[in-house]
């Protein structure tokens, strides 16, 4: 049962909401965005990909998303997002688990959280997992650590995601150096990106709002990840530009990523589409109807919340061992969480003659909350971390 808790700044009128998908378990998790014409709608269909998620990973989680119908780009942003913390705090403390997300920036969050006298937006954590406050803050603080040019809490969500293309590419017949074509080169996409560049993966095409840059051969994608976060695409590369954003489309590559806006593909485009793979991380990024069409011609695609899947991943990982992992385990065993469920994943789906969607579904409503039991340390593909 869905429940919402309406918010209305005292100044300015700004209007938000905090939407839980269900009022059953532990704790609930999801992230906070700030977004123009955002509504209480929009934000329970995001609860509710939130808790497919967790259901998927066996989580004894709720899926949650909060957010304000604001610009963040306006003057007075910070106050009107601290204003709204202010008003989560007795949920930030005792059963909603807060991420960010498009608006919103992690560090910035945890900053306005603490002049609130919150903690940490993850502070619900630390009661329903049973944790004090040292061992809370050890595990919570490695997102601050380094892993190569982003933070742990940068890159966590877009590693997993790229491991996600990595399975996919290799489940359709990839041999070899795996070549990816990617949409979207904001905090998910360049987090993806990172991962890609460590594994050797050869990326042929980037996409953005602006344009697109393609290269066969493979794009220098370390040289693109030095750029300015934000800078456009075909600024960053303009020898290999292309003015159409479409043009990633039509590169070759053994799998497509995409990390950007939702419905990115046409039922038109999904036609002719000339990948093996399609890995799916932006929430919404591929209607059903477009998947299916896909299906249909024998391209394997991971939905939005097997390749999105990586923040709640993470949390599993960095929260359900006994001990505190080090931000390398966090990202090893990240890597072989997604690796291994997309494996069961498309094992169950080759079996039933299914596509990978139905066959997360079964997978997600074989879970089962517990409101007595802890919210981690239940994945049944992370054994190594667990043990």
């Amino acid at each position: 049962m869905t429940q919402i808790l309406t918010y209305e700044d005292p100044v300015g009128g700004a209007r938000g909401w905090l939407a839980y998908d269900s009022t059953t378990g532990p704790l609930a998790a999801g992230g906070c965005r700030m977004q123009p014409g955002l509504t209480a709608r929009e934000l329970a269909a995001l609860a509710e990909r939130m808790t497919l998620k967790q259901r998927v990973l066996g989580l004894n989680v709720n899926g949650a998303k909060c957010g304000l119908d604001y610009d963040p780009r306006a003057a007075d942003a910070k106050q009107v997002l601290s204003g709204f913390l202010a008003f989560l705090r007795e949920e930030l403390h005792n059963r909603f688990s807060m991420g960010s997300d498009m608006g919103t920036q992690w560090g910035e969050l945890q900053h306005l959280a603490a002049a609130q006298g919150i903690p940490s937006v993850k502070y619900a954590i630390k009661k329903t997992q049973g944790l004090s406050d040292e061992a809370f803050f050890t595990r919570i603080s490695l997102l601050e650590g380094r892993a190569g040019m982003l933070s742990l809490g940068q890159l966590r969500a877009g590693h997993v995601l790229a491991h996600a293309a990595i399975a996919a590419a290799r489940a359709a017949g990839a041999g070899g150096k795996i070549s990816v074509a990617l949409q979207g080169f904001g905090t998910l996409g360049r987090a993806a990106a990172c991962t890609f560049l460590n594994e050797g993966v050869r990326v042929t095409a980037i996409a953005d709002e602006h344009g697109c840059v393609v290269d066969p051969a493979g794009l220098d994608l370390a040289g693109m990840l030095s750029s300015r976060p934000g800078s456009p695409v075909p600024h960053i590369d303009p020898a290999h530009a292309r003015p159409a954003r479409e043009a990633l489309f039509d590169a070759p590559a053994d799998v497509l990523v995409l990390a950007a806006a939702a419905d990115a593909l046409s039922a038109g485009q999904a036609t002719a589409l000339p990948f093996p793979a399609v890995a799916v991380g932006a929430n919404y990024g591929l209607s059903e109807t477009v998947e299916q069409e896909l299906h249909r011609r024998g391209v394997l695609v991971l939905p939005d919340f097997i390749g999105g899947i990586g923040g709640s991943a993470s949390m599993e990982v960095l929260f359900g061992p006994r001990t505190a992992p080090t931000v390398d385990q966090v990202l090893t065993h990240s890597a072989q969480l997604i690796r291994q469920l997309v494996d069961q994943l498309l094992t169950e789906a080759r079996r039933n003659a299914e596509t990978p969607r139905g066959a997360a579904m079964r997978l997600a409503a074989r879970s089962v909350i517990d409101a007595d039991a802890q919210p981690y340390g239940h994945c049944p593909y992370l054994v190594p971390s667990n043990a």
